[in-house]
């Protein structure tokens, strides 16, 4: 199997994270945070880099596929892995459903499920294709994404600013708002979990994580301060800040904003199934799963577990809403990563220089958004990740 290059991982964390967030949380998030929705992005950034950085910090040891629930199993033990793997595909699953509904109503308004059904199938037929398939896929979407969204800013700088200001924000409303912003940011994880499939993974992975996500803190910067500016007080609420802003700077229909969006959606929606799939694939070869999902084809794709897990993105999609389904993963994927910086934390000083400090820092912050998030999504996730415990530990009690 070919190896992918670190610039390979750096699209795919790029595709991964330019996707439907982008286009759906700016909008709610900025009627939570109103006139402090800056600070929201950099609290979601900030917890994004210290994640990233505890990622990293793993990643430069611990080779295997599977990210944090890896790294879970390696430090703490394998009862902490496997809430860290279900944490992970508890989230993704969620943001799947929810980026695939996305893509559907962008694209074809009042067909959204069938739609979405059809993004599922077609994604993750590509995944079952090879992972370097992959590779391809998420630089050529990533690159339109990515150029979309540059042209969109640069234009938006030279149209007057708007009259009014946003309404001033509150503490409560600017935490809510990061953990929302925060499912924009969640996909440099997905690097973490290819890291057996990267050439040079100990160095590669972890500068493929910076380089993607310093990429989209400056766009995602940008783009809320130009939506600020010229906007105003029109910003807060709407459900299509980017197609707005496209049609006062651009002069151009939301129906060729729809265009980009169900692009970046593609990108994400690649990404995260591909993710998934090995992750759950690890997981199995662990025996936290079974067994079955383990197997692979000549091409190394995880085929079972990428059906199975397209199959519970579907079942999702049907019966969930996308608010919902963005709460759930922001939850579920902020809890995957307070067990990546516990595990940091608990890595020996021989293996890093890093003050662990910081990784405490990082596992506060997960904590403080992940409480913080939509109560819908704090309930369901905090339900199905117990529920999965108490299977675990009753499957291993039969045994």
């Amino acid at each position: 199997m070919k190896l992918l290059s670190r610039l390979d991982a750096v699209f795919i964390g790029l595709a991964a994270m330019l996707g439907a967030g982008v286009f759906v949380v700016f909008g709610p998030a900025s009627e939570l945070a109103g006139s402090l929705l800056l600070v929201s992005i950099l609290l979601a950034a900030l917890v994004a880099y210290l994640n990233a950085a505890s990622i990293a910090q793993l990643a430069a040891v611990v080779t295997r596929s599977g990210g944090a629930y890896a790294y879970g199993r390696h430090y703490l033990g394998n009862a902490w892995g496997f809430l860290a793997g279900m944490s992970f595909l508890v989230g993704k699953i969620g943001s799947a459903a929810a980026i695939a509904l996305v893509f559907a109503t962008y694209l074809t308004p009042g067909f959204e499920i069938l739609t979405a059904v059809l993004a599922v199938v077609v994604m993750a037929a590509i995944n079952i294709a090879g992972i370097n398939r992959t590779a391809s896929g998420s630089k050529v979407l990533a690159t339109i994404t990515l150029s979309f969204l540059t042209v969109l800013i640069l234009a938006g700088l030279v149209v007057e600013p708007a009259e009014g200001t946003m309404t001033a924000g509150g503490f409560p409303g600017v935490l809510t708002a990061a953990s929302l912003f925060f499912f924009a940011f969640a996909g440099y994880a997905r690097v973490a979990t290819l890291g057996g499939e990267v050439r040079d993974s100990e160095k590669s992975v972890p500068s493929a994580i910076r380089i993607s996500l310093a990429i989209v803190l400056v766009t995602y910067l940008a783009l809320a301060l130009v939506l600020m500016l010229k906007l105003g007080r029109s910003f807060a609420g709407s459900l299509t800040p980017i197609a707005d802003l496209a049609g006062v700077a651009l002069g151009i229909e939301g129906s060729v904003v729809a265009v980009f969006a169900a692009v970046a959606t593609l990108g994400s929606l690649l990404a995260l199934l591909a993710g998934m799939s090995r992750t759950a694939s690890e997981m199995a070869s662990d025996a936290e799963l079974p067994k079955v999902l383990s197997k692979k084809l000549k091409n190394g794709s995880p085929v079972l577990a990428e059906v199975i897990i397209s199959l519970l993105v579907i079942l999702l999609v049907v019966s969930g809403s996308i608010l919902l389904t963005i709460g759930l993963s922001s939850f579920a994927i902020l809890s995957y990563y307070a067990i990546a910086n516990l595990a940091a934390y608990r890595q020996p000083r021989s293996e890093t220089q890093r003050a662990k400090w910081l990784n405490l820092v990082g596992l506060g912050l997960c904590v403080l958004l992940g409480l913080s998030v939509p109560f819908g999504g704090l309930l369901v996730g905090a339900t199905v990740l117990t529920v999965a415990l108490i299977l675990r530990w009753g499957l291993r009690a039969l045994r």
